[in-house]
């Protein structure tokens, strides 16, 4: 019989009585897809019959399908226009009216000319006279200024920006950094002391810097008194215990040894020179009895 795979069409010649007459699961090599195949004689009967009534019913692969019609574009829409904001719209008229009336005034103010110096005509005084003319000038352009400044300021505060300062409150901070750069009178008053007063000073600071330092040079020493017996005793040890490390360790034999001939050595050298020294001793003492 023949097996047909049903994911890779591959066939396959496999004897009748491999596939019992109940059927059984079989599985594909080449793709590894498993399917369910009945045998020869037991094959249902209603599988073609479902096979005829698919094929009769599916739709021809070569027969195109019209797409269906696209949908209308929509309709152009004419780009509304952005308006602006009124409370936006009322800063700006403000401030283009307050810098209109500023330009004014400061073209006024060009245009005047000044009155012959030391003439006084009658019994009255023309310098009382223009200086009044000046203060009504200069209220309304102050006035100006500061509804200028003022719309500024609104502008600044919607758009994010630092708020702009007027010319006095500039002219006080340039005061004040004036005054920072000069040296403060307490600073000054405390570097003007006298030698006896800085003598005093350095001596109560070494004063009492003083225990500090001898505390510091007492541990310093103690920590070096025991490093010296920790590496006299680590000396000894090895010095008395080196035939059983020999043992344990045979490479460091022939090391051990030198170290052991070099402190006999030393012992040695030590003892002549103890020798001497009582000798010595025992001179002095009889010397002295006699």
């Amino acid at each position: 019989m023949r097996l047909t795979c049903p994911n890779c069409d591959a066939q396959y010649e496999v004897p009748d009585e491999v596939v019992p007459v109940a059927g059984r699961d079989v599985q594909c090599s080449n793709c590894g897809q498993t399917w369910f195949q009945h045998h020869p004689d037991n094959a249902p009967a209603d599988e073609d019959e479902t096979d005829l009534g698919l094929g009769n019913s599916a739709p021809d692969e070569d027969e195109e399908v019209a797409p269906p019609p696209p949908p209308p574009p929509p309709a152009a829409e004419e780009p509304q226009r952005r308006q602006l904001d009124p409370a936006v719209a009322d800063i700006l008229r403000q401030e283009a009216e307050a810098e209109h009336a500023a330009r004014q005034a400061r073209q006024a103010q060009a245009l005047e000319t000044q009155p012959d110096l030391g003439l006084d005509t009658g019994d009255d005084p023309a310098p009382h006279g223009y200086d009044d003319d000046n203060d009504e000038e200069d209220a309304p352009a102050a006035a100006q200024d500061q509804r200028a400044l003022e719309a500024k300021r609104r502008m600044a505060r919607m758009r994010g920006e630092a708020e702009p300062v007027s010319e006095a409150a500039a002219n006080a901070a340039a005061l004040s950094s004036r005054r920072e750069l000069l040296p403060d009178i307490d600073e000054i008053n405390s570097t003007l002391r006298s030698d006896s007063d800085r003598s005093a000073g350095s001596r109560d600071a070494h004063g009492s810097h003083a225990p500090q330092e001898v505390k510091k040079r007492k541990r310093g020493f103690r920590r070096g008194f025991a490093l010296m017996i920790l590496i006299v005793s680590v000396m000894a040890l090895v010095y008395i215990f080196a035939p059983q490390i020999a043992q344990q360790l045979p490479q460091a034999d022939p090391y051990l040894s030198s170290y052991v001939t070099w402190v006999d050595g030393l012992r040695a050298m030590l003892d002549v020179q103890l020798q001497r020294l009582l000798t010595w001793l025992d001179t002095m003492a009889s010397q002295s009895a006699s």
